[in-house]
Formats: structure tokens, C-alpha cells, sequence
């Protein structure tokens, strides 16, 4: 067993560590261009002539001057860098539309094939056409177009020290709108605010799944061996720690995305290109907008007039005009993320029914809130001493002594007890006399019967002085067998069967021998006298029958008092105390019986309860553990239950079994009031947002106060 652990301990280690040196080494790589929307297999591979002419444009692209505008920041992705993805080239058929401002800058157009951005070679904007033929490989940042309409990089004018300047010809052919008649301003570009960003960040769920399953982990280790236990607890810890970073993380300036604020009046045209964006069909320039669904009833208020738009480069709207903003709405509507706390109370409810399924949980919870509140070790030795000390769950408690192992009323069908009739995982401990030994005139009198009857069907010796010697060798001889005291064992028959009811056949036996009219009939002639003297011979079957009925009418007797007796064990005097293993560990060290009371015979179960009385009525004991439970019954004995002090590890199972029960309650109970609450407030949210927009653009004398700008 202990190997089988190490292994897994080890490959689980590996893997710990493989995996942390897979996501350092994947950190440190640049990240690969994200899938295109548009493009499918099949593609080929980049020719060597190709990636040369590649490598030699963008070198040449890199040497040019940038100016940037005020303002204006570097895009990140405005750097082209070639990766692993790029031998690839995507053959595609699409409409290039071109998106920018009303400026000279040639560097303010950007070219987009549907939603997708793309850097077009700047010679080549003469060649666009409505439908155009386009190869283009993946960089790091967006796509490279090496060919459009049979005009590659191949044949490009690279050959200069820097690209030539960007001019912008005419087209008629080209798919770009123009913008001579359009007067667009760029204010600023800025980062993202918080509450912008709230909005495009995942809601929490898959977080949440990782955290249930980390709590899946915490319950998994608690079941396992020690090693184990520590490494899934230690991993589990890493993967709550690593979920609410991301959760609940700030992003830094470099994980907010840019906004370009624009200035212009927004119009309603058609939709040109071939973008398959929100159908909204008001454009600021030549810029299609995108907008927020719930804005579209509120947008025609701005069309015509001079507003400040605030956009991503998507094209998504974030602000509009003095009142639309997507801002003001997370900062006065909180957002209402319902799905994690869904997640978390699901996954909680899960684990929870599993860990009080598997794992007990009387026992962690007594101890963990024992400890909590503070323990005492003791060592007592007599029962004064118990009495003064002030016992609590929790403590450690040593009892050495002399008392009575326990007789219980009811024997649980689950335990097997080793003295039965006597429980020694319970002694009665006072200062009381002990117990006398069991005592039974029934089973004096069902003795002297047996007594008799061996006596007489197998004597010791065949000289009887009350016979004649030459009659007893010939009875010997003749293989009967003679009751040279008849009478005696007819007396002893009615002491032990007094009642009328009592050994039926083996009464009717005796009055056939006895030549009687009826059993009270026989008993008087015994009690009278006249059978003194009388002599039976039996043959050897009837002696065995009678025999037999002897042993089973006194059996019951037997039986009855051996039983009785035990009954009457069970009652110690009131007072003192009961110590109690309630793991059902002996608390006496005696040797133990080869075969269990109730399964001798009728004689030797009378002999073997006085032998166990005489032992174990007063006998030495000890008992160490953790007190579990106290409580006084109604005799005013104090009942002590003792668990086996565990060990280290023990203590740090109990500990976490006990801290993953309330983690786990509270996990439950709160996820699951928050998901309903938010649920709620989600479905009032948009309803308000509408509401307050409603008064800002119609607003009347009532309101009219209560309506301010939110810039």
C-alpha cells in the first residue's frame, strides 16, 4: 500500500511541476493570432520566394516613421511579427471596407475584411474592387494581405530604404466610402474605465466551476492517505487562490482597451461593406456604429447635430451625446453577475451531500468546537478525585481503577461483545460494594436432579451395600441397569417441577416406572415412605430416554435462571460514574472466554456466568481518550464516552473535515440568496436603465429637475 502511494505521489507531483513549466514556457511565447471568422480549410504553405518578399516588407515597414496624431497612442498590435501560423496562406474572396477619419494621415485608415482588421500593403489600395481576391497570413497581430487581385509582395516596391509616402488615390472601383463631405474630429483616445471593462469581462462562471471543484478536491483528500491528502489539499488551495484573483483582479493599463472619443454628427446612411455588425445604420463619418441594443430607441435624438461618441475599435459605441453611456450605467445599475453564485451553491450543495455521506461528522465537529474553546488533560485514579474535577467535551482524560464491566439492557445486533453478558467497553465505577456472585436455588435444585440421575444410571462402583452382591453381578451381567433409589429421584423431580405444568414427560415417565396411578399419587407414596427401598431395573434404552428427559427439563430451568441472573446484573447502585470506549474498545485487561455464554450448554452456562461474575463484578481497568459526551441519568450516574486521543494527522482530518462543513454551509447559503437576489435585480436592472433614459430624453415638468447630466 505505502508504495502504491509514493507512486502516486510522485507522478502527481510531475505533473504539478510539467504543468507550471507548460504555462511559464507558454507565457513567455507570443501569442498566436486568433482564428478568422471567414477563412476555412484548405490553405497552402507559404513559398520560400513568398516569405522572403515578407520578411523584406515588413523590414522595410519597420524603418518607416510613425507620427502619431495628439493624443494618440501606439496600437499594440501595430507591429507586425511573423509566428509558427504564418506558413500558412488563407485564399479568401470578400469585400474590403475601409474605416478611419476625415484626416491626410494616410496611417488613420484601416481596412477591415468583414469585422476582422487587416494591414493592407498602402500601394495597393488603387486595386481594391467590390469583390476581391485575397491571400493573407496570420501575424501576431492582425492578418497581412501578401496578395489582392493577383498583385503580390513578390512585386512590391520594397526595394527603397523606406516605404514611399502613402498618398490616397481615387478608385471608382473600390469599396471605400468617401469622406470629403465628412467632418470628423478625433478629441482624444483614452483607456477603457473599470466599469467599461466590467462589461466585456467573463461573469465569474468558469472561475466558479474551478473553485467547486477545488472543494471536490478538499473532500477527495480527506478520504485518502496522509501524503495525498496534503498534496490535493495544497493544490486545491492554489487553484481557490488563483480563481478569485481572477475573479475579483484589477487589470493594469496594459489589460484596458483603447476608446477613441470622436466628435461629429452621427447620420443615418445604409450599411456599406460587408461587416456583419449590429444593423444599426447610423454612421459618424464614415464610421458604421455599433450600439448597446437597449440604445437603439434613444440614438435618433443625436442624428444631424455635432455629439461626442465614444467608440472601441470595433466600432462598438460606449458613449453617446450627454446622457448614453455605458459608464454611468454599470456605476449607477450595478451589473448583477448571478451565474457564478448559481455555479457555487450548486457545486457546495454537491460536495456537501457527499462529505455527509462518506464521512462522519459527529465526531470532527464535537472535537474541532472542543479545541476551539480550549482543552484539559487529567489523570485520575479514584472516583472522589473524578467527582471534583470539572470534565467538558474535549478533554483528555487517563482513569485507572477497580469496577464492574457493564451489563446493557438491549445488545446491539452490530457489536459483538467479547464477555457477554458483560459490555467491558462500559464499567460502572463507585465506591459502593461490589455486586455478589449470581445465586439461584432453581439451579440448586435442577443440580441435585442431575446430580441423582448420573449417580444412578452410571455408578462409579458396582458394590452397593444396600444390595445383594451375587444380585448386582448378575444385574451387571444381564446388561440392565438399576435405580437403587427410586425415591429420591422422585422427590427431586417435584422440588424443581412444582408447578403442574412443569416437565410433563418426564413425569409421566416416572409414573409408568413407579406403577402409579398419577404423578400426585407417586410423590405421596415417595413422601410417605414407600418407595424406600424400591429398586428399578431399566433397560438400557430406557435408561438413555430417561436420561434425555432429565437433561431437557432441566435445561430450561437452566436456561431461564442463567438469564435471569444476567438480568439482574444490570443493576449497579445508583450514584458514580460510567466510563465508555464509544469505539467499543475492552477496557479490562482478562483473559477472554473460548466460546461465547449462550452458546454452551444449559450446565456449563450457569457455571461459565459465575465464572465471568467472580472476574469481572470487580476488576481492575483503564481508559485513556478524548471525552466525547457527558451526561447524568436519572439514577445520578454520570456517563463518560471516550474516544481513542488520535494522532496528528488525525486531529488535522477532524479539523478539516469540520472547517469544509461550514465552508461549505456558508458557500451554499450565500451563493444561494445572492443568485436569487440578483436574478431579481437583473430583471429590474434593464427595466430602470429604460426608465431613467425615458425621463432624460422626454422629460416633463415634474421631472425635469431630477434629470442631470451624467458627464
Amino acid at each position: 500500500m505505502s508504495t502504491i502511494i509514493i507512486i502516486l505521489a510522485v507522478v502527481l507531483t510531475c505533473s504539478i511541476l510539467a504543468g507550471i513549466g507548460f504555462w511559464y514556457a507558454m507565457r513567455r511565447r507570443p501569442p498566436l493570432a486568433k482564428p478568422l471568422p471567414f477563412i476555412s480549410p484548405p490553405c497552402r504553405k507559404l513559398s520560400e520566394r513568398e516569405r522572403k518578399a515578407v520578411e523584406q516588407y515588413l523590414a522595410a515597414l519597420e524603418k518607416q516613421p510613425r507620427i502619431l496624431s495628439p493624443g494618440e497612442t501606439r496600437r499594440r498590435h501595430e507591429k507586425l511579427v511573423l509566428t509558427a501560423q504564418s506558413n500558412n496562406v488563407y485564399p479568401v474572396t470578400r469585400a474590403i471596407t475601409r474605416y478611419g477619419l476625415s484626416t491626410d494621415d494616410p496611417h488613420k485608415w484601416r481596412y477591415y475584411l468583414d469585422e476582422v482588421e487587416v494591414h493592407l500593403p498602402p500601394l495597393w489600395e488603387q486595386y481594391i474592387t467590390d469583390e476581391n481576391y485575397v491571400e493573407l497570413i496570420r501575424t501576431q497581430s492582425i492578418p497581412l494581405i501578401i496578395s489582392l487581385n493577383g498583385h503580390s509582395l513578390v512585386d512590391y516596391a520594397i526595394d527603397q530604404q523606406s516605404l514611399p509616402n502613402l498618398i490616397r488615390p481615387s478608385s471608382t472601383n473600390a469599396s471605400i466610402r468617401k469622406a470629403e463631405s465628412e467632418n470628423v474630429e478625433l478629441v482624444r483616445v483614452r483607456k477603457e474605465t473599470l466599469e467599461e471593462y466590467r462589461l466585456s469581462r467573463p461573469d465569474g462562471t468558469r472561475e466558479a466551476v474551478i473553485i467547486s471543484f477545488a472543494l471536490l478536491l478538499f473532500f477527495i483528500g480527506l478520504l485518502l492517505p496522509a501524503s495525498l491528502m496534503i498534496w490535493l489539499s495544497v493544490l486545491a488551495g492554489m487553484m481557490i487562490v488563483a480563481s478569485l484573483w481572477l475573479m475579483y483582479r484589477v487589470p493594469g493599463e496594459n489589460g484596458l482597451r483603447e476608446i477613441h472619443c470622436l466628435r461629429g454628427a452621427p447620420k443615418r446612411w445604409g450599411l456599406f461593406g460587408e461587416s456583419n455588425q449590429e444593423q444599426s445604420n447610423i454612421t459618424l463619418g464614415i464610421i458604421d456604429l455599433a450600439y448597446p441594443t437597449h440604445w437603439q430607441p434613444y440614438v435618433a435624438h443625436d442624428l444631424g447635430q455635432v455629439t461626442d461618441v465614444d467608440i472601441y475599435l470595433n466600432r462598438q459605441v460606449v458613449r453617446q451625446g450627454r446622457f448614453l453611456s455605458l459608464q454611468d450605467e454599470v456605476r449607477n445599475f450595478p451589473l448583477q453577475r448571478w451565474r457564478k453564485n448559481v455555479v457555487l451553491a450548486v457545486g457546495s450543495l454537491i460536495v456537501l451531500a457527499l462529505l455527509i455521506t462518506w464521512i462522519p461528522l459527529s465526531m470532527p465537529i464535537k472535537l474541532s468546537l472542543a479545541w476551539a474553546k480550549g482543552t484539559e488533560s487529567l489523570d485520575v485514579n479514584s472516583v472522589n478525585q473524578l467527582s471534583r474535577e470539572d470534565l467538558k467535551v474535549g478533554d483528555s482524560l487517563k482513569v485507572t481503577g477497580t469496577g464492574m464491566c457493564a451489563v446493557p439492557d438491549n445488545y446491539q445486533s452490530n457489536r459483538t461483545y467479547t464477555y457477554m453478558p458483560f459490555d467491558c467497553s462500559q464499567i460502572y465505577w463507585n465506591n459502593a460494594t461490589p455486586l455478589p456472585l449470581p445465586h439461584s436455588d432453581i439451579i440448586e435444585k435442577a443440580s441435585a436432579l442431575l446430580d441423582t440421575t448420573t449417580r444412578q444410571l452410571h455408578p462409579e462402583t458396582n458394590t452397593d451395600p444396600k444390595l445383594n452382591p451375587q444380585l448386582a453381578s448378575a444385574i451387571q451381567k444381564s446388561g440392565m441397569i438399576l435405580l437403587d433409589d427410586f425415591s429420591d429421584l422422585v422427590l427431586k423431580t417435584q422440588a424443581l417441577c412444582n408447578q403442574a405444568q412443569d416437565c410433563m414427560r418426564l413425569k409421566n415417565a416416572l409414573v409408568n416406572l413407579g406403577n402409579a396411578k398419577d404423578w400426585d399419587t407417586l410423590v405421596s407414596r415417595a413422601d410417605s415412605g414407600q418407595l424406600n427401598g424400591m429398586n428399578v431395573l431399566l433397560r438400557p434404552v430406557s435408561a438413555e430416554a430417561l436420561e434425555n428427559l432429565v437433561h431437557t427439563a432441566t435445561s430450561t430451568f437452566f436456561f431461564r435462571e442463567t438469564r435471569r441472573a444476567a438480568e439482574n446484573l444490570n443493576s449497579p447502585p445508583p450514584g458514580g460514574f460510567v466510563i465508555a470506549s464509544d469505539e467499543g474498545h475492552q477496557l479490562v485487561n482478562q483473559p477472554q472466554p473460548a466460546v461465547p455464554l449462550f452458546d454452551l450448554d444449559a450446565g456449563s452456562q450457569w457455571q461459565e456466568l459465575q465464572r465471568l461474575s467472580s472476574l469481572l463484578l470487580h476488576t481492575p481497568f483503564s481508559a485513556t481518550g478524548i471525552i466525547t459526551g457527558i451526561y447524568t441519568d436519572a439514577n445520578g450516574t454520570r456517563h463518560i464516552a471516550l474516544h481513542n486521543e488520535p494522532d496528528a494527522m488525525a486531529k488535522w482530518r477532524y479539523l478539516g473535515a469540520a472547517l469544509l462543513l461550514i465552508v461549505l454551509l456558508t458557500c451554499a447559503i450565500t451563493n444561494g440568496l445572492l443568485a436569487l437576489r440578483r436574478i431579481h435585480l437583473n430583471r429590474q436592472r434593464m427595466l430602470a436603465i429604460q426608465q431613467y433614459y425615458d425621463k432624460c430624453f422626454n422629460p416633463s415638468l415634474n421631472t425635469i429637475q431630477g434629470v442631470r447630466s451624467i458627464f
